[in-house]
């Protein structure tokens, strides 16, 4: 079983460690930035804020005394207010709490308990406390023990705007990390094609090789890094090309130096053909056993002629013009298995073709006779035709086909599952190849798939681009 990252193909991969590293790199910058710039700003105010608040509370102690009433008191807070207006200073005379902005701060309401009772009982350097008010409101709340009519004094700082800063920061930090991560997947796409363009090269010329571009080899370039490799791949190409060749004029110089002999055998054979009525019975069985072998032999030679020429590129269409269905009449009508029905629709009848006849006949020869080998002869043959591609069906009731066997009958000798029950009268082994080449060198396919439901029959499915005129 393959893991995630096995199905991702390697650009993908490369693309995704590119704009992942990017983003992770740059997270881990606006992470610290962020942290860096919050403990900066909340240790600068906190240092202000405890400097002004001492300060304050010293004024405080001198200013308060023994009968100062409750007015010069709130007079004194204003005037501090007035001199840091984002802190609120608070005092508590005796039990009588004053605020500078009871609606900012409301005394003893918005004083932490535990930040209160701290300051009860501290020395005279006092206590601070970070915490939110009931509205939601971050502040910084300093408080001092006065020795002046058992007085405490609290200075209340908001955060607020220290929070909006470190809001806006991390939406920034935020937008610059996507936008890296965007920059990393679109540089990591720039650098996967330049990296990758070698393996796709390699990748195009092994499927040119594939599809029989004998010819097809990399070039090796200035880099020394990929030298070797398009050298090895060069060199496996010219082997391998030279190999096919080679096998290819082997098939080519047997095939032609069997013909001589067989056109005398086959004339030898036909004499003794003309005599066969002075023949006793055992010599009759003989002659008739060697008719077959010779014809099926014949048909041997015929098949690899032909499909050595594929091998060396020596064949070419020679096109022309043609009623299918007329064609396809005359072609079942000249079997001596006699004509089938051909189901088509009515459209059809008037249809003309561009086609290589004589090859397109023995595609369809090739398939009726596998089907009278091996399946007790086709039932009918289908005509379709989707815009501008004709599509040729060959059905027969046999056994079927399995899935296992449905790519490799198509192989050059190919038995299949039916080839242990192949007799001396069925086939050379190359029909079904044979048309393979014909199709392929028409630009087009062939599949055989199951006839019914239940897996049994085969149809054969020749499809035909390009071709209707």
């Amino acid at each position: 079983m393959k893991s995630p990252n096995q199905s991702l193909r390697i650009r993908t991969r490369l693309i995704l460690t590119f704009g992942l590293s990017a983003l992770l790199i740059t997270s881990g910058i606006s992470v610290l930035t962020y942290f860096l710039v919050r403990g900066n700003l909340i240790e600068n105010r906190n240092q202000s804020a405890l400097s002004v608040a001492s300060v304050n509370a010293r004024q405080a102690e001198r200013r308060i005394f023994e009968g100062a009433t409750d007015k010069a008191v709130r007079d004194f807070l204003s005037n501090l207010r007035g001199v840091r207006a984002e802190s609120t200073p608070v005092l508590r005379l005796e039990t009588d709490w004053i605020s500078a902005d009871p609606v900012v701060f409301a005394a003893p309401d918005s004083i932490d308990a535990k930040l209160l009772e701290v300051v009860n009982t501290s020395p005279l350097d006092g206590a601070k406390m970070k915490y939110r008010m009931g509205n939601g409101t971050p502040v910084l709340v300093i408080g001092f023990p006065l020795a002046t009519r058992n007085a405490l004094y609290f200075e209340a700082t908001p955060l607020d705007d220290i929070e909006d800063t470190l809001d806006s920061l991390a939406n920034i930090l935020m937008l610059v990390s996507g936008g890296v991560f965007i920059f990393g997947i679109a540089l990591g796409m720039w650098s996967s094609r330049r990296v990758l363009f070698p393996v796709e090269e390699v990748g195009q010329t092994a499927r040119a090789i594939a599809v029989g571009d004998l010819s097809a080899r990399l070039d090796v370039g200035n880099d020394p890094d990929l030298e070797m490799l398009a050298s090895t791949f060069n060199q496996m190409a010219d082997t391998l090309e030279k190999r096919i060749e080679a096998d290819a004029k082997f098939a080519s110089n047997v095939s032609h130096e069997l013909r001589s002999p067989l056109t005398t055998i086959m004339a030898s054979i036909e004499v003794l053909n003309g005599n066969a009525a002075s023949l006793d019975e055992n010599s009759k069985l003989a002659l008739d056993l060697l008719n077959e072998d010779l014809e099926r032999f014949k048909q041997l030679v015929e098949d690899l002629l032909e499909i050595s020429r594929y091998d060396v590129g020596a064949n070419a269409l020679t096109l022309e013009r043609f009623l299918i269905v007329e064609f396809l009449e005359r072609l079942t009508e000249q079997r001596s298995s006699g004509a089938m029905s051909i189901n088509f629709p009515f459209e059809i009848n008037d249809i003309l073709i561009e086609a290589d006849k004589r090859r397109l006949a023995r595609v369809l020869s090739n398939l009726l006779d596998n089907a009278d080998h091996y399946a007790g002869g086709a039932t009918h043959i289908e005509v379709r035709a989707d815009e501008d591609t004709l599509i040729l069906s060959v059905i027969d009731n046999g056994p079927g086909i399995t899935q296992a066997d449905r790519s490799s009958i198509f192989e050059r000798f190919a038995r299949g599952a039916e080839g242990s029950r192949r007799g001396s009268g069925t086939g050379t082994g190359l029909g079904l190849s044979l048309v393979t080449e014909h199709v392929k060198l028409h630009g087009g396919s062939v599949e055989v798939t199951s006839a019914n439901s239940n897996g049994s029959g085969s149809r054969f499915t020749v499809t035909l681009p390009g071709v209707i005129k």
